[in-house]
């Protein structure tokens, strides 16, 4: 299995695996490598792409994370939180009647099978609704907190391109600051948000020294 370490000792665990093994940043910036392992630093401190090599890197390393936005969405339920220094400043759930019977999100149904009658249009504009709410309340934190360095998200490919469309529009375009989080979410509660947020912090060594 995988070998972890958290953000706090990301710079003492870089410098110890490149003395051991050189370690050269991969191509397309996405983690550093040698012979022996591979090394994906925690997604609270991404490799910029100004950074060149590992010494580039850990001397960027800022001494915490910074101001984050984290948002989890899938159909009917957003959960959204705002962390500075890897603790939260504070969290939001919100939820609407969007999906049908038989499980599809009101919005995909539409493109698939055209419209219906009362039930179908009471889920559509609940799921309007819950984008706006959802760019209303990141906005509200813009305000409070400042801009967030990044965002990290996870959302349906479909429902992303929805709420960078929607008046109003979220703090931030489409290229700037975003992450997405590469992992299988269940449906967002705040103790799964909270829970996720806790696994940005942690990098991975992979290969003969970490499985």
């Amino acid at each position: 299995m995988p070998l972890s370490f958290h953000w706090k000792d990301c710079a003492e665990t870089l410098r110890r695996l490149d003395a051991e093994s050189k370690l050269i940043l991969e191509p397309k910036g996405r983690f550093f490598e040698s012979e022996r392992v591979r090394v994906r630093p925690p997604l609270v401190f991404p490799i910029a792409a100004s950074s060149k090599s590992l010494c580039d890197f850990v001397a960027a390393l800022p001494e915490e994370p910074g101001h984050h936005s984290v948002i989890l969405m899938q159909a009917g339920t957003v959960s959204l939180g705002r962390f500075a220094g890897a603790l939260p400043l504070a969290t939001k759930r919100l939820k609407r009647y969007v999906v049908r019977g038989k499980g599809r999100a009101q919005p995909l149904h539409l493109k698939t099978k055209g419209k219906s009658r009362y039930g179908s249009r009471l889920r559509l504009q609940n799921a309007r609704k819950l984008l706006v709410e959802t760019n209303q309340k990141l906005n509200e934190w813009e305000l409070e907190f400042g801009p967030a360095d990044r965002v990290y998200y996870s959302c349906p490919v479909r429902l992303w391109p929805s709420l960078l469309e929607t008046t109003p529009g979220p703090p931030f375009d489409k290229t700037s600051r975003l992450v997405r989080i590469p992992l299988d979410l269940p449906r967002p509660t705040i103790e799964v948000l909270l829970r996720t947020y806790r696994s940005l912090e942690y990098g991975r060594i992979e290969g003969q020294d970490g499985g």
